[in-house]
């Protein structure tokens, strides 16, 4: 334990001994390795953050499908669908997106007449005025609950107004009758919900009509089979499985984080050759301190192993660097630098940090991918300096 400590003041003493390219080297590997990590930290995050979003969904979406395009659908086969074994519930579902041009918003607007305290797990709802009775009221004709964002998007608090236009381009206003928050946030900060109603009437849907179907199935294995049933019933449906949109978003997030990794691969690629180029050309000075380290009795090994670890510890020191400011980054400071590479097309993000996901796999993965090179590239130039003759390097 002894020697090791000696060897480790060593290192450490003969590093600080060029504080200013060491500390250029250090600072250099974490910034690599602050991009590579938050790039997977992110993706990751987001993914685990859509995972529990779709805890909420049906099992099963049942879409109008005409030239490519969805279309609404008809009511008429809820009824149907419902007789099929293994289906608990199914319903109609009015909702669509309504971009804002004065904010340049997309909203996500849902007409409902269920408990709103249950959907999506809505864990704070404001009404104004307050209810005075234990439950909740719901909605009625003309009111609106809406999510944080659009609060702060439209400046507009409960008991204010929304001023919309319907399909036809008529104005439509709306009483705002509260707020709410969800652990859901990526999909309720954007969230306005109405009743049935007044999202047809916003959208321009007939009452025989809706936007899709929500099926729910309790067995998942029994999820394949119903699907195959509705197929056949309703000829022409896209039918819309939760494990397909677990697929889906997975493709996603990770062909984002793939198209920046590998814009970010260019400067690896050039970190990797400073490193072997700082390596590979070992000035005079750090020749002449492995001859006399030769020269009073040091073995090769040695010599080797001095310069491994203290290439160890710039290493590490840059990556343990890079992995702190990367998760203060996305996890603290909510990811101002990555968030728009990953959230969509819409501007209306939730403000709050992302929950933090951590996958210690892929910190293994990073440390293998920066720091065993960065220790590897070392070893041949030290021992081509280590092997010659101390009073040749001394006359040299």
């Amino acid at each position: 334990m002894r020697p090791l400590l000696y060897n480790l003041d060593f290192a450490l003493k003969g590093l600080l001994r060029q504080k200013a390219k060491n500390f250029s080297i250090t600072a250099l590997f974490g910034l690599i390795v602050f991009m590579f990590s938050g790039i997977d930290f992110m993706s990751s995050a987001l993914y685990q953050e859509t995972l529990k979003a779709l805890e909420f969904q049906p099992s099963l979406i049942i879409q109008n499908v005409r030239a490519g395009r969805q279309v609404p659908i008809s009511l008429v086969h809820v009824d149907k669908i419902a007789e099929i074994h293994g289906v608990s519930s199914v319903k109609g579902r009015v909702w669509g997106y309504y971009f804002d041009p004065f904010t340049g918003a997309n909203y996500t607007i849902v007409g409902s007449s269920e408990d709103l305290t249950e959907l999506w797990d809505l864990k704070t709802i404001s009404f104004e005025p307050p209810p005075s009775a234990a439950v909740i009221p719901l909605l009625e004709s003309g009111e609106a609950l809406v999510g944080e964002g659009v609060i702060k998007c439209r400046r507009v608090r409960p008991g204010g107004v929304l001023n919309f236009q319907d399909y036809a381009g008529s104005p439509i206003s709306f009483k705002v009758r509260g707020t709410f928050s969800s652990m859901v946030s990526l999909w309720t900060h954007d969230l306005i919900l109405l009743t049935e109603e007044d999202a047809r009437r916003l959208f321009g849907l007939d009452p025989q009509n809706g936007w899709d179907i929500a099926v729910y199935v309790p067995n998942d294995f029994e999820v394949p089979k119903v699907g195959e049933k509705i197929l056949a019933m309703i000829p022409g449906a896209r039918v819309i499985a939760t494990n397909q949109l677990k697929r889906t978003y997975g493709s996603s997030y990770g062909f984002r984080s793939g198209v920046v990794l590998s814009l970010n691969v260019t400067c690896l690629l050039a970190f990797l050759i400073l490193a072997y180029d700082r390596v590979a050309r070992l000035s005079q000075e750090e020749r002449r301190e492995i001859a006399i380290l030769k020269a009073i009795g040091w073995q090769t090994a040695n010599v080797i192993r001095l310069n491994m670890l203290q290439s160890l510890i710039l290493s590490l020191t840059g990556f343990l660097v890079g992995i702190v400011v990367s998760y203060y980054h996305l996890f603290v400071a909510g990811a101002p630098f990555l968030r728009i590479v990953f959230s969509g097309w819409s501007i209306l993000y939730p403000p709050h940090p992302i929950s933090p996901s951590f996958d210690i796999s892929k910190v293994f993965g990073l440390m293998f991918l920066t720091v065993v090179p960065y220790i590897s590239v070392g070893i041949l130039p030290v021992w081509r300096a280590a092997v010659r003759d101390p009073e040749e390097v001394f006359r040299s």
